[in-house]
């Protein structure tokens, strides 16, 4: 995987912050580069390493909020052509975040409009709403109900639509997240001759496997 320097991604957030003044991802993001310095490792890394080496065609996030993950995905891309599917689902219900504001924030990344329209949003509860999607995907993030049992579904959700050679990836299972390391445990050993399984803990912890 490519070492993706943190001036990489903050770039992005400086980005979306001059948009979203209120929000508060870049301010968390410099508590915990001053926290863990060099070693620091997070979700956004992950995805600007994986859209250069890998530039997934069909796409699903489960949780998106202001699409901060999908830009700095969508970013480590230079040829747009080849995405064939964007599928985003979230109950999108705190009062600020919604489907434009992804679209108003990918926008100000600069990412093509014809590859922002392609984005199918799916408005509502997970567990309801992916198990009704069709078709595979070959990255897939997992990033919506933090609850340990709503986090479980998710990914036994996302089981079933990853393709082979296909990327889960689960945020947030480090102290410094949401704790759901024995979530992602629980999975490993449930699939434990499905995957290629990694992860960090250096940040809020990110797990993520490789289908086989």
């Amino acid at each position: 995987m490519l070492k993706i320097p943190n001036e990489v991604i903050f770039s992005i957030l400086r980005i979306i912050k001059q948009g979203n003044p209120g929000d508060t991802y870049y301010e968390a993001y410099r508590s915990h580069l001053e926290k863990r310095g060099e070693s620091f490792f997070d979700l956004y890394h992950f995805c600007w390493s994986w859209g250069i080496e890998h530039k997934p065609k069909h796409i699903l996030e489960i949780g998106t909020r202001t699409g901060i993950s999908l830009c700095q995905l969508l970013s480590g891309y230079i040829d747009y052509s080849n995405i064939q599917r964007v599928v985003s689902c979230d109950v999108f219900n705190d009062g600020f975040i919604s489907p434009e504001l992804v679209k108003y924030n990918l926008k100000l990344c600069g990412i093509p409009r014809e590859t922002i329209e392609k984005i199918e949003f799916k408005v509502g509860d997970s567990k309801v709403t992916v198990p009704q999607l069709e078709g595979t995907f070959d990255y897939i993030l997992v990033d919506g109900d933090h609850s340990r049992e709503g986090a479980r579904v998710d990914l036994e959700n996302a089981s079933k639509r990853v393709a082979k050679d296909g990327v889960i990836v689960f945020d947030d299972i480090a102290p410094d997240g949401c704790s759901l390391i024995d979530v992602w445990e629980a999975f490993k050993d449930a699939h434990k001759d499905e995957y290629e399984f990694n992860q960090d803990l250096n940040g809020k912890g990110l797990g993520w496997c490789i289908r086989r």
